[in-house]
């Protein structure tokens, strides 16, 4: 992951180039079409407009698969759903699958070792990606949304439960038509390693949370965060700093 930012208060840049000079990989993603799956030419869609029959057909397939196992308890259905699940991954670690998981769009998303998905998450990839890095813990009924974007999330990374973040947001230019009819931005979301998002936070597109912060629960983060600063409130703003080896400095 990154170093320290320069500038916590400034959105990353928008354009297609920086993002991928910011983002790990995104070259690679960028020449084997989005997610690093096979480019909409080559499979004869077109990402902007309609899913085309092939899609289609793939999205009902892995969701049937990801339901049949999604629902089975205990120690046993973990060891089943790595087991059903892994292959339907870009690539997949050693993760742990919580019950009632919805997932869509895994083949654009990368797990490392240790990952853990908990009960009620709601992860999707559809003409994105995403990456977790080894050890990063979604609390139940998170909401990783990398649809026509792209998400990294570092390594030793804890996310509280109830918590929302998606990398693109709706069109809103046309007055002349509605917003669910105008697509989306696409964006990019850069969460660092060693970082903790309390309960119910909403993390917007085009940010990134530097190494080591704190955000408080119920915040909504719009801006970038600073390498082991704590914010909170609507929207996120700096409410201390984390110190070596005592108490939090408040502001």
């Amino acid at each position: 992951m990154a170093g320290d930012l320069q500038n916590s208060g400034a959105r990353p840049a928008a354009t297609p180039g920086e993002r991928d000079a910011q983002a790990p990989g995104a070259a690679d993603a960028q020449s084997a079409g989005p997610g690093g799956s096979e480019s909409p030419e080559s499979t004869g869609c077109n990402r902007h407009a309609a899913p085309c029959l092939r899609s289609r057909i793939a999205a009902a397939l892995e969701e049937l698969w990801v339901a049949a196992f999604a629902w089975i308890p205990t120690p046993v259905g973990l060891a089943l759903r790595l087991f059903a699940w892994r292959w339907l991954f870009k690539s997949c670690g050693s993760a742990r699958f919580g019950t009632g998981l919805s997932l869509a769009g895994c083949r654009n998303m990368r797990l490392g070792n240790g990952v853990r998905l908990g009960r009620g998450c709601f992860v999707t990839a559809n003409e994105g990606e995403l990456v977790l890095h080894d050890r990063v813990a979604l609390s139940p009924n998170v909401h990783v949304g990398a649809d026509s974007g792209r998400i990294e999330i570092g390594a030793d990374t804890a996310i509280g439960p109830g918590t929302v973040i998606r990398a693109a947001n709706h069109r809103i230019d046309r007055q002349d038509m509605p917003i669910m009819h105008q697509g989306h931005v696409p964006g990019l979301i850069i969460i660092e390693e060693d970082v903790w998002i309390g309960a119910n936070c909403v993390i917007t597109p085009d940010v990134r949370i530097g190494r080591g912060a704190v955000v408080g629960a119920g915040a909504v983060v719009t801006r970038n965060v600073a390498p082991f600063s704590i914010v909170g409130g609507v929207p996120a703003k700096l409410i201390g700093m984390r110190s070596q080896g005592g108490q939090p400095r408040l502001i």
